[in-house]
């Protein structure tokens, strides 16, 4: 820590500003400090899709400590972030230490395990589904003010939640306000409450109650 703080420069990112783009050399590493970025994949007509979301205290293009690869996704701010960025060049003492190569294989791993879930998700499920098992996965660890009502903090708009889940915005809004109308979910702004976990889990095919059940499954 004391030799990133020592080297590091500091980068302020605006709304839709890039950190780095797909194919760029991996000449840095960097750290988010405030704010959020998102790894991004781009269709042949512009199509995007969301494939994580970088956080205060997570790193961003880590495998540059571990070989001289491209970059394989695009990294963009949504809203104001900020960064600091590690050239290549004070990498020495960090792959010196065992620890923290350690470390970054765990991330990498971790990342791995996501992407392949995301990667089952998006290629063999339902929309529905697609978008139940993305929640559950940002659900907050502290249920709402009943042990049957659960918080999910939604993206800050319809487009960012749409591309993590390879959706349209139309029929990812149709999506939730099937939802609502049925009483399964209630939105107050970025907020989406879940009033009955075990029907959502239902909804996610992760084992439910209801096996025969089928609301609003629509394919993207």
């Amino acid at each position: 820590m004391e030799h990133v703080a020592r080297h590091a420069t500091e980068r302020r990112l605006e709304d839709g500003d890039a950190l780095f783009f797909k194919s760029d050399p991996g000449d840095f590493i960097g750290v988010v400090t405030a704010g959020h970025v998102y790894k991004i994949l781009y269709g042949p007509e512009g199509q995007e899709l969301i494939v994580d979301c970088i956080g205060p205290g997570e790193s961003v293009g880590e495998t540059a400590l571990l070989d001289h690869g491209r970059r394989s996704f695009t990294t963009v701010a949504y809203g104001p972030a900020t960064v600091l960025v590690l050239a290549r060049r004070h990498f020495g003492v960090l792959v010196a230490e065992p620890a923290m190569i350690e470390r970054a294989y765990a991330v990498l791993c971790t990342r791995l395990r996501r992407a392949v879930d995301s990667l089952e998700t998006m290629c063999l499920h339902r929309l529905e589904s697609r978008l139940a098992r993305h929640l559950l996965n940002r659900m907050d660890d502290t249920p709402a003010a009943s042990p049957d009502r659960f918080v999910v903090t939604l993206p800050p708009t319809q487009s960012i939640l749409a591309a993590m889940i390879n959706a349209s915005r139309p029929k990812l809004n149709a999506q939730l306000q099937r939802w609502h109308r049925a009483g399964l979910v209630s939105r107050r702004r970025n907020t989406l409450r879940i009033n009955d976990i075990d029907l959502f889990r239902c909804k996610a095919q992760l084992g439910c109650r209801c096996a025969g059940t089928a609301v609003g499954a629509d394919r993207a």
